[in-house]
């Protein structure tokens, strides 16, 4: 009994969000988000090579940028 990602891939669809698909949705470059995954900023997954970013979080980072004062803070 392996692990099956058809069986699971509902349950990651419904929590997490690939960098591609936040980078569309924020604006942000998909290097600048890796590195934002790779030093703990947003919580997320690593399956191999594929970072899976809690939707959540991200959300929450999201309007915290835009609220920032600071204009390098968001996304370009």
């Amino acid at each position: 009994m392996g692990f099956s990602f058809k069986t699971h891939a509902s349950d990651f669809s419904a929590e997490y969000i690939t960098v591609r698909t936040a980078a569309t949705i924020s604006g942000y470059n998909q290097q600048y988000l890796r590195r934002l995954l790779r030093e703990n900023i947003l919580q997320s997954k690593r399956i191999g090579q594929l970072w899976l970013i809690d939707r959540d979080d991200f959300l929450k980072y999201l309007r915290h940028a835009k609220k920032s004062e600071d204009k390098r803070f968001g996304p370009q």
